[in-house]
């Protein structure tokens, strides 16, 4: 799995059985798969601090910081026609 993250962490292994992952500020990571499930990326992702990266498009946008200030600017109802226009 690939991310980006906005801050420092160190994602612990959710049954310790792994050594812990540390990914610093401003960098593009491939992480284990596990890390999706620590209670660390569930924290930052939540808050916007780590973006899983599954494209190229993601990745533009993470490195833009353009994501979240797109859909922020979108009011909910925006956000609603506009998906249900794409799935026409």
């Amino acid at each position: 799995m690939r991310i980006f993250s906005k801050k420092s962490f160190q994602f612990d292994h959710p049954t310790g059985q792994e050594p812990a992952v540390v990914v610093l500020a401003g960098s593009f990571v491939d992480v284990p798969d596990w890390v999706s499930d620590s209670t660390m990326f569930k924290l930052a992702s939540q808050d916007g601090d780590v973006d899983v990266i599954g494209n190229k498009k993601d990745e533009i946008a993470a490195e833009t910081g353009s994501r979240g200030k797109v859909a922020a600017a979108k009011k909910p109802e925006e956000q609603a026609s506009a998906e249900s226009g794409q799935q026409q």
